[in-house]
C-alpha cells in the first residue's frame, strides 16, 4: 500500500475513533452531571486556571479552549451562568473582560464528572479493541509505549 493510501487509511481511522469516543463522552456526561462535553471541557479550563495570573478572561481565550467561536462561546457562558456554575463580572481593570469565578456547584459538577469523563474514554477505546480498528492506533490511545527496540520487520 503506497504512503498516501496508509495516510488517508490512518485519518479516515482515527476520524471514526474521534466520533465514537466524542458521542461516548457527551452521552455519558449529559447522564451523570447534565452537561454537554463542550461545557465540561469550559469548566475544566476555567478550574485549570489556563488564565492565570491575568484575573480576566477574554471570552476569546475560552473560545480557542473549547473549539468555538466567540458567540457560540458567549451563548456557552450564558448557559453556565444560568445552571449556577459560574458567576461573571465585567473586569473593571479592562472592560473589555470578563471574570469568571466558579461556584461549589461547578466544583461538584467536576469532581463528579471527572471519573465519567475517563471512564467514557476508556470504555470508548475498549470497545474499539473488539471492532476491526487500528492496532497502532489504540496502543498509543491507552498510552502504551512503542517498542522501540524491535526490528523493522516485526514492526510493520
Amino acid at each position: 500500500m503506497s504512503d498516501d493510501l496508509v495516510m488517508v487509511r490512518r485519518w479516515t481511522t482515527m476520524n471514526r475513533v474521534h466520533k465514537k469516543i466524542e458521542a461516548r463522552i457527551e452521552g455519558d456526561l449529559r447522564r451523570h452531571v447534565g452537561l454537554g462535553a463542550r461545557e465540561f471541557s469550559a469548566l475544566g479550563a476555567l478550574r485549570r486556571g489556563t488564565w492565570a495570573g491575568k484575573g480576566s478572561l477574554y471570552l476569546g481565550d475560552l473560545a480557542a479552549v473549547v473549539g468555538l467561536s466567540q458567540s457560540a462561546t458567549s451563548r456557552l457562558v450564558a448557559r453556565l451562568q444560568d445552571r449556577g456554575l459560574i458567576t461573571i463580572r465585567t473586569s473593571v481593570d479592562d472592560r473589555r473582560s470578563i471574570e469568571i469565578e466558579l461556584t461549589a456547584v461547578a466544583h461538584d459538577t467536576l469532581r463528579i464528572g471527572t471519573p465519567v469523563l475517563h471512564r467514557a474514554v476508556t470504555g470508548a477505546v475498549g470497545q474499539m479493541a473488539a471492532e476491526d480498528t487500528d492496532g497502532e492506533l489504540l496502543r498509543y490511545l491507552r498510552g502504551e509505549q512503542r517498542d522501540t527496540d524491535a526490528s523493522p520487520e516485526r514492526c510493520g
